[in-house]
């Protein structure tokens, strides 16, 4: 079965808070952002932080920067996070039972949350009087669904789900119409066609109050901030914008409000999904990492940065203003009735998998072809405040709200605190937090970050929450990672 996302691939081998710090990984381990990052990490956060400078270097540079967090029921499960390592460590599911299969399917089928953001390639010059410019190449994806429990036992149980009352049966030498049945054999079953349904159902029947909200894209983002107002060292005052061009590899966005059955989904062809016949969908390519994009976008961002006493510091800004429009493989979903279905259901605990299991010929959803679909970018304002204590200590808080509820969106007002202390003459610098919001229980961020030759080289780690690494029970596995920054 086709692997949908190349991000997403990671739950074969062992997902949110979108638009966060993710790449700037000395950011996720505070848990706050806004008065904190410079450089090109400024960027998507706050471009006025590009007017000043944290070392006494102009140019930094960096690469190989990664963030990703994960969130599901089913990792709060210890007994299934066992069965789901091993899974992973032997790429095998056959040491599970059948009930701890659909136990751990389900749990992920159910509020599941991804976040990955990589950053190729990133740079930046600042000095007193230019001021600031960063560039940064960057590809991010987010999923967040939440399947009902009659559309997901669908999804993983297929032409077996209960939603089919008889079976397609080839018996050898012709196909038969037999009962549909949960105690069939491993043998049995290879020999089933297809399920149907004597008395079908809407497909919004089953769907009920699920969703789905993903996005894949590639951001060329450039920004400049610098000084506008300096009041000798009382009052400071910085400014900034940014810019970005976005590429859209895949987009997916399923609702269903009040029984209104609502589906626009947009693939790269790399992703060599099999449309039915007729559609007009995208020749197919290879499934490489740089796939072709299927949509284009720009973005915005305005930010402000105001300094007082040179302790204490005030940011706001609004980022990602724009919109996306996306005019190759897009199509729309039609609500039909659900008669039949051929396939067998996911057969791991992979759920990007799910999507070909709605959009390809044999798939649920019957298509309809579009010539573009528009969306909003996942607009954000972030304000943030914080105080410097001497020499060694950084600390701050800040607020996060969304502006609008599309695929790649903050789920609701965030908010977070935190800071760090600096040691052995700011060579080790130790990062902690809480934060909270956006759909998700509070949080414990927390890092380590390691600057040699008076910045001239950064490396550090952090993640998101923690306590995920202290306690067994947490719904949340996050990470973020860099290791290539320079500086000079």
């Amino acid at each position: 079965m086709k692997k949908i996302l190349l991000a997403l691939t990671i739950l074969t081998s062992g997902f949110s808070f979108s638009q966060n710090e993710f790449i700037a990984y000395p950011a996720t381990g505070k848990g706050v952002s806004s008065t904190f990052v410079t450089d090109y990490h400024a960027l998507g956060i706050n471009p006025a932080n590009l007017g000043w400078q944290s070392y006494e270097k102009s140019v930094t540079m960096g690469s190989s920067e990664f963030g990703m967090s994960i969130h599901s029921d089913s990792l709060a499960k210890q007994d299934l996070r066992d069965n789901i390592w091993g899974a992973a460590k032997f790429k095998t599911l056959d040491s599970m039972s059948r009930e701890e299969k659909m136990m751990a399917i389900n749990g992920f089928a159910s509020d599941f949350a991804f976040n990955w953001d990589y950053n190729m390639f990133g740079a930046s010059y600042q000095n007193e009087k230019f001021g600031g410019i960063a560039f940064s190449i960057r590809s991010r994806a987010t999923w967040a669904s939440s399947f009902s429990p009659e559309f997901s036992e669908l999804l993983f149980n297929g032409q077996f789900s209960n939603q089919f009352d008889s079976l397609q049966y080839w018996n050898g030498t012709d196909t038969v119409n037999i009962a549909n049945y949960g105690s069939m054999s491993t043998d049995s079953s290879g020999n089933v066609i297809g399920g149907t349904a004597n008395i079908p159902v809407p497909l919004s029947d089953i769907v009920g109050d699920s969703y789905l909200r993903l996005s894949l894209n590639r951001e060329y983002h450039v920004g400049y901030g610098r000084k506008i107002l300096n009041v000798d060292s009382v009052f400071t005052l910085y400014g900034g914008i940014g810019f970005k061009f976005i590429q859209g590899i895949a987009i997916m966005d399923l609702s269903n409000e009040n029984g209104n059955l609502q589906m626009f989904s947009a693939f790269s062809p790399g992703f060599q999904i099999d449309y039915a016949a007729g559609l007009n969908s995208l020749p197919q390519q290879a499934q490489n990492f740089w796939r072709s994009s299927v949509g284009t976008g720009y973005g915005l961002d305005f930010g402000a940065n105001m300094t007082f006493f040179n302790k204490l510091h005030v940011a706001a800004s609004v980022t990602n203003i724009g919109s996306m429009t996306y005019t190759g493989n897009v199509f729309s979903a039609v609500d039909t009735l659900v008669v039949g279905f051929s396939r067998e259901g996911l057969e791991d605990m992979n759920i990007a998998n799910s999507v070909p299991e709605m959009l390809e010929g044999s798939g649920l959803f019957t298509l309809e072809d579009m010539q573009e679909y528009k969306v909003s970018l996942p607009g954000t304002l972030r304000f943030g405040a914080s105080i410097e204590l001497g020499k060694f200590a950084h600390i701050g808080a800040e607020i996060v709200s969304p502006f609008n509820d599309v695929p790649g969106s903050i789920n609701g007002f965030a908010y977070g605190l935190g800071g760090d202390i600096k040691l052995a003459q700011g060579k080790i610098i130790l990062m902690a937090g809480l934060t909270g919001g956006g759909g998700y229980d509070m949080q414990v961020p927390m890092g380590i970050n390691f600057c040699f030759g008076e910045g001239a080289y950064e490396v550090g780690i952090a993640s998101r929450d923690a306590v995920t690494f202290f306690v067994q029970n947490s719904p949340t596995i996050s990470a973020a990672f860099g290791f290539a920054r320079v500086r000079f």
